[in-house]
Formats: structure tokens, sequence, C-alpha cells
């Protein structure tokens, strides 16, 4: 019975060498699979249901679209799992190097130098889906492209979310810019008044300072705290969660709902 890396490299090999195999496991994944097409990032069973449906025709095959059609699919409406379209390159770029003269293990490389976020996420990934595999160098170009992607993602989402907190309307602030308003973003040249700011960084004297302590040690202590302090920045302070980046009414307003301004 063959294993789940070879179902993967069989969907792999499939939708480089057939267009159609490959539009319908696009479909598949958007329809079915919350738009993950990693085959890597699914079930075994997932993969095998897959194949046969496709090879009995169960799974209706779907014919490819032209490159025009689904690179600019989502761009209307701007909401559901159809904007994973808008942020995935020309097919013909999946190929390219991240920058002249730098590998795409050298890319992953500098994400860790410089972000721990970065490289917790490229540890919990190659958890995940590289066997436990961690060094950059023993993964190859497709891994990573497919890691870079989920990363993009996430962070697309994330921020979509936050856009809307904040009563954005990135694809309209999108068209102006191509239209040569790109800077009347944060004027009141476009008609918009501009984004109200959740906080505003202050000097820190020794009695912000000490609230900044109290929300550390808060979430040191006690995980729920954490999770509350973390619910309260990405709901009604734009995802700041670095304490000392909020003002004193923002961490007293946070410690007060705690219980522990005193």
């Amino acid at each position: 019975m063959a294993s789940k890396a070879e179902y993967v490299q069989q969907i792999k090999n499939l939708q480089r060498g057939d267009p159609t195999f490959k539009q319908t496991w696009w479909d598949y994944c958007e329809a079915q699979l919350g738009g993950v097409r990693d085959p890597n990032r699914h079930d075994e069973s997932i993969l095998i249901d897959f194949l046969k449906g496709y090879n009995s025709g169960t799974i209706a095959p779907s014919a490819p679209r032209p490159e025009e059609e689904w690179w600019s699919k989502g761009k209307g409406k701007g909401k559901g799992k159809d904007m994973s379209y808008n942020m995935m390159p020309p097919p013909d770029m999946w190929g390219m190097p991240v920058m002249p003269g730098m590998s795409y293990a050298d890319f992953v490389k500098v994400g860790q130098r410089v972000s721990p976020h970065w490289t917790n996420a490229w540890q919990t990934y190659c958890a995940l889906y590289g066997a436990g595999v961690y060094d950059p160098f023993k993964h190859d170009d497709t891994y990573h492209r497919s890691f870079i992607d989920y990363v993009g993602e996430l962070a697309a989402n994330g921020l979509s979310g936050i856009a809307v907190s904040q009563g954005l309307n990135v694809e309209e602030i999108t068209a102006q810019s191509s239209k040569g308003k790109g800077r009347s973003v944060f004027t009141n040249g476009m008609g918009m008044e501009p984004a109200p700011k959740r906080f505003r960084f202050e000097e820190a004297d020794g009695a912000k300072l000490e609230l900044v302590e109290k929300v550390k040690n808060l979430q040191r202590s006690n995980p729920l705290a954490k999770e509350a302090w973390w619910a309260y920045c990405d709901g009604q302070c734009g995802g700041m969660r670095d304490p000392l980046r909020h003002d004193t009414p923002s961490l007293e307003s946070f410690l007060t709902s705690q219980g522990a301004l005193n």
C-alpha cells in the first residue's frame, strides 16, 4: 500500500503534467478543503478520496482557466475564500528565485535571523509537514514555496481583519493608489477621513512602566490573561501586543478589566 508521501508526490506530479488535473485539484481545495492546496497539509485519506474520485469520474474535471481569469478572481467583493487567488504569483513565477543569487533556503534563513515569529512558524510548519527536519537546505524549493505562500496567506487574512476592524476598504485604497493618489490614504485628499489611531507611542515614565510590567507579569503567570490581552489588542488596538507601545489609558483599561489595576 502506498504511503502518504507517495500520494503527495503523485498529486504534485499530476499537477505539473496535467493542467486539467491541476485545476480540478485547486477547485476541490477551494470548495472542500479551506483553500489549502498543498497536499502535504492534508490527511492521507483526503488524498486517496480525491484521487479515487477523480479517476472514477465522481469528481468532475475542471477546465483549466486562463491565467488572467484566476489571477483576478476575488477582486470584486473582497471577501470569501477566493481571496487566496490574489495572493499567488502567476504560474511562471513559481520557479523563480526569491532574489538573484539567493535560494529559497537562504530566504528562510534570513527570516529566521530577523524574526522570532518567522522562526517559530518555520519550526511548527516543519514539525507538522516536514518530518521534523528544520534545516531549510534539506527541503526542496516546492516545500519552501508552500511555506512562504502559507505564511503570506495567514498574514493577509490577519491584516484584512485588522483593516475591517478599522473601517478601511483596502480595495478602494489600492484602486486610488493605482491612479496616483496613494499618498492621499493618509490625508483627506481622497475624500476619506484618516483612520483613527488606536494608540500612540508615548514616553514611558515610571507610572507607565509599572503598568507595562503588570501586563507582562499577568501574561506570564496566567495563560487566560495572556489570551485576554491578545484578544484585547486584536479587537481594540490594531493587533499591537507590545504593552510598551500602548498608552497609559489603554493599559489601565485592560488591567481594570482583569481586576489587576491596583
